[in-house]
């Protein structure tokens, strides 16, 4: 492969990212290896067709030596022959004015109208991956501001830019968009959020309708449905400390789940019918709706863990979580539609078994693990365990600065302020905790 920065090319970044060779043109091998993935042939394939066109002899093996090593022909005819195979653009290919010079056995000199672009890209993209790891490690709401500014920028360079350089940008202003949304969402400002995820459905369709871009925009709209049930789960009075269900947003969170299902990751799949499982549960109006979610639970289950990505960022961006739909993962949305289904025995048992698997989790996933245990114990008049575990989600929440699931406990701690464990000190405590400021 080339040496130095890999940049986009062209007036206005059309084409790359690819190194810069000495003779001022991009990376011969890296273009090919570009637009060779972009065809969707196999190297078999583009052997046999550059043989019948040449009269050559090569092997696959010989296509990944042009790639990796940069080992692509001189020869302007045989050059050509690779880039109609693959339909790598003339002019990016060191062939500009073939029509003019046909018996040239060389690459022309690069042309000045061939630029290429010094946007450093590549550092938003290192930039936003540390971002969802802060996320979900701890939290990236300090960072907020810095998000943002840097999401202005990327929709600069997204106006202004064609070509790959405009695609690599709307990915990157998905992925911006979209952990904009979770924050606000986190912090209870549900208005903000949707704005942010809409802007991320919107950027997803304008990347096209391959494959990846599917995927893309289905984890979109799942993102975008997660914020609405959320919102209709918990309702506008975060700042209040109160919870109001709102229907008509959990009935359009199962609209945007419903739209994801065709095209998503089968993770992504399982956590959609998980939410929606949940979100039939919150609307129940009759036996049919507890039918429906226990249906949409099994068919979550039958995905836990299946084709599972090794790349967690991968997995933010497709599949909808750092680790997919882990067993943890299915444990909790599980507990949380028998919490919803008013089957509180149950939601504790899943619980349990959740603490009985190994490994570490992050401090976001403990905390609704704890709220859940204090809603359901609550739910059995458990006065004990709901405020110990009501204490342990509300410092677990202000670690993380999740507003959203503070209000869940300031709800719990309302309950429990009319039972009969309402003058207990650790009641006081809980009390203590959620009023003060750190």
């Amino acid at each position: 492969m080339g040496n130095g920065v890999r940049v986009y090319w062209g007036m206005r970044g059309e084409y790359g990212p690819y190194s810069k060779q000495e003779d001022g043109w991009p990376n011969a091998g890296e273009v090919l290896l570009d637009y060779h993935r972009r065809s969707g042939k196999s190297a078999q394939e583009i052997a046999r067709l550059y043989n019948e066109r040449t009269g050559s002899s090569i092997k696959p093996d010989w296509i990944y030596k042009m790639e990796y090593r940069n080992k692509v022909p001189l020869d302007i005819h045989r050059r050509r022959a690779l880039a109609e195979i693959v339909g790598i653009p003339l002019g990016l290919f060191g062939l500009a004015s073939l029509s003019s010079i046909a018996d040239t056995k060389t690459a022309y000199a690069a042309p000045a109208v061939l630029q290429y672009a010094q946007i450093d890209i590549d550092r938003y993209h290192k930039d936003i991956q540390l971002f969802w790891k802060l996320h979900y490690s701890s939290t990236a709401g300090d960072s907020l501001t810095d998000i943002l500014a840097q999401l202005k920028h990327l929709e600069g360079i997204e106006k202004q830019a064609r070509g790959d350089l405009q695609k690599h940008s709307r990915e990157l202003l998905n992925s911006y968009y979209r952990l904009a949304a979770t924050l606000f969402r986190d912090r209870g400002d549900f208005l903000r959020a949707y704005t942010y995820a809409n802007h991320g459905v919107r950027v997803a369709r304008q990347l096209g309708d391959d494959p990846t871009s599917l995927q893309l925009l289905a984890a979109s709209q799942y993102t975008r449905g997660f914020v609405l049930l959320v919102w209709g789960a918990i309702g506008d009075s975060v700042q209040q400390g109160q919870i109001t269900l709102k229907r008509d947003k959990i009935a359009t969170a199962l609209t945007d789940f419903e739209r994801a299902l065709p095209n998503a990751r089968p993770q992504l799949k399982g956590i959609i019918y998980s939410e929606m499982a949940r979100a039939r549960a919150l609307q129940r109006s009759s036996p049919i709706d507890e039918t429906l979610a226990l249906t949409l639970l099994k068919k979550a289950e039958d995905l836990v863990g299946l084709e599972s990505d090794v790349d967690a960022y991968n997995q933010i961006l497709l599949d909808g979580d750092m680790k997919g739909l882990d067993e943890r993962r299915w444990r909790i949305g599980r507990a949380k539609t028998m919490l919803a289904l008013r089957r509180p025995t149950e939601a504790i048992e899943e619980l349990d078994e959740l603490e009985l698997l190994s490994g570490q989790t992050h401090t976001r996933r403990r905390a609704w693990t704890d709220i859940l245990y204090a809603q359901s114990s609550l739910a059995m008049q458990d006065w004990f365990m709901a405020t110990q575990k009501a204490i342990s989600a509300c410092n677990e929440c202000k670690e993380v600065q999740s507003l959203a699931h503070i209000t869940r406990v300031r709800d719990i701690y309302k309950q429990l302020l009319h039972s009969p464990y309402k003058q207990n000190r650790e009641v006081k405590r809980l009390g203590e905790l959620l009023n003060a400021k750190k």
